[in-house]
């Protein structure tokens, strides 16, 4: 064939007979490229947390966990569909004006890694519908569309609030139970976080803690007590934002106080840089980044200069965190506990939950994001607005 008469459904279509293109249908991409985008569904719903997840009964703290989220469900003209979850709280007018953008595209125009959209909302759920498609037309997972497998599990932790110390030794027996290494714990000035970590060690002495106060304590010089006396106990893996992210000085006499990790948590690579160059860390949380495609991305900044990374999140459900799954899947470096805590739901809105595994969750191989959308729960779970 002449090289001129190649056209990008012949291309595909070689390599789609090689990633297993070949057992779809006719009609599916590759064979007539037909990925136009006929239809997008938008869902807004709002999943409540198990018991005694969040934070203890006597803090008060504004309530994350009913903040609603929308899920979207992308169809094609190739009759294959992608479903994506957006962050907490996004507007779901400003969602619908995207879907309205891009009904009638065809997903191949896109570049993945950069997606168009007329505005930010929804983002990463748009980004992981449109890779969902994508690996399935491909028959891939979309962890080979991000890089490649890098790593087959991905280690996870537990997670929970602020909690008094009588409280945790709860959560520290669930951890056990689950089979998990670590916990990421909240917290802020004055709560008692010292007590808190020394009741896990006394529960359970093998499991590793993180401790986040989301910049909530005043400046270095207030958390410096309570970072000596929680290195000294001798189960602290990382220190996450404990105070202004921007104070450079004070992070790098941090690190020089402790001997565990002190980690910042930034997704712009810019900061990544500025944070680097500063020596005001040793680990990085970055994630979410605005994407899975900007994650691998970090990842690689992270990588170029040593230093390991995890995923964090904003305690979503199943579809966003299959996303983070095959993101991690696809960074070596994602070596620290990720945030990968829908199993903490009531329902994680997908029909088969993420298997996790002795503190791993193991990344699916099937087309696209392995997982499929429980639309009954969607329903069950919906909410107006």
């Amino acid at each position: 064939m002449p090289h001129s008469s190649l056209s990008r459904r012949h291309l595909l279509a070689g390599a789609g007979g090689l990633a297993g293109l070949s057992t779809l249908p006719a009609s599916a991409a590759g064979r007539q490229e037909r990925l136009r985008i006929t239809k997008i569904e938008l869902f807004r719903v709002a999943v409540p947390m198990q018991d005694d997840i969040v934070h203890s009964p006597e803090i008060v703290e504004e309530d994350f966990v009913m903040v609603p989220k929308i899920i979207l469900k992308v169809h094609t003209d190739s009759g294959i569909t992608g479903a994506g979850e957006t962050g907490r709280g996004e507007s779901l007018e400003r969602v619908q004006r995207n879907a309205d953008f891009l009904t009638g595209k065809n997903i191949l125009d896109f570049n993945l890694t950069r997606l168009q959209l007329e505005n930010g909302s929804g983002y990463a759920a748009f980004e992981s519908a449109f890779y969902d498609i994508a690996g399935k037309a491909m028959g891939w997972p979309v962890y080979r569309l991000l890089g490649g497998l890098a790593q087959r599990k991905v280690l996870v932790g537990y997670w929970c609030g602020r909690k008094n110390p009588a409280d945790m030794r709860r959560v520290a027996q669930r951890a056990v139970k689950g089979n998990f290494t670590s916990i990421k714990m909240k917290c802020k000035q004055g709560d008692p976080v010292v007590k808190a970590v020394e009741a896990i060690r006394e529960e359970a002495p093998h499991i590793k803690v993180i401790v986040d106060p989301n910049t909530r304590y005043k400046s270095y010089a207030d958390f410096l007590p309570v970072a000596k006396a929680l290195d000294a106990i001798g189960n602290i893996l990382v220190l996450e934002d404990p105070f202004d992210k921007n104070d450079y000085e004070g992070y790098r006499k941090l690190r020089k106080a402790v001997k565990c990790d002190v980690a910042l948590h930034l997704g712009d690579p810019k900061a990544m840089i500025r944070a680097i160059r500063e020596n005001a860390c040793s680990v990085f949380n970055t994630g979410p980044a605005p994407g899975m495609a900007s994650f691998v991305t970090n990842c690689y900044l992270a990588a170029a200069a040593g230093m390991p990374v995890w995923h964090g999140s904003s305690h979503d459900m199943g579809l966003r965190d299959a996303a983070y799954l095959h993101s991690c899947a696809a960074a070596a470096n994602c070596t620290l506990p990720s945030d990968i805590l829908s199993f903490q739901r009531v329902d994680d809105l997908i029909v088969e939950p993420i298997e996790i595994r002795d503190s791993h969750a193991v990344v699916s191989d099937r087309p696209g994001m392995g997982v499929e959308l429980d639309e009954d729960a969607v329903k069950r779970y919906a909410v107006k607005g």
